[in-house]
């Protein structure tokens, strides 16, 4: 996350685990997730991996190269939780260099 004044704040919403006890976490109950930085397979089945890791990864890029933009802003978490399992990704920026 980004603050106002471009800090940069990084938080594991308490979603830590042992990489090494096995190669994924599943998420049981009901505990608040953080949908808009979510890969689909968790959104859908409540899986994380390190791929997973690497698209929630991809969000924080997109959110530094937009200077701190919302993912999926005018959407609802509703909405992004449905159009990312439906297949949506965040918009390509034009802004973005191509070696990104």
């Amino acid at each position: 996350m980004v603050s106002q004044d471009f800090t940069v704040k990084i938080g594991d919403f308490g979603m830590t685990r042992d990489v090494y006890e096995t190669d994924y976490y599943r998420k049981g109950g009901k505990g608040l997730l953080p949908v808009r930085w979510m890969a689909p397979e968790s959104l859908k089945d409540g899986i994380f991996t390190t791929h997973s890791d690497v698209w929630s990864f991809g969000v924080v890029l997109w959110e530094i190269v937009t200077l701190a933009e919302q993912p999926y802003q005018g959407l609802s978490n509703e909405q992004v939780l449905k159009f990312v399992m439906d297949g949506g990704v965040l918009e390509e920026l034009e802004s973005c260099p191509l070696q990104l």
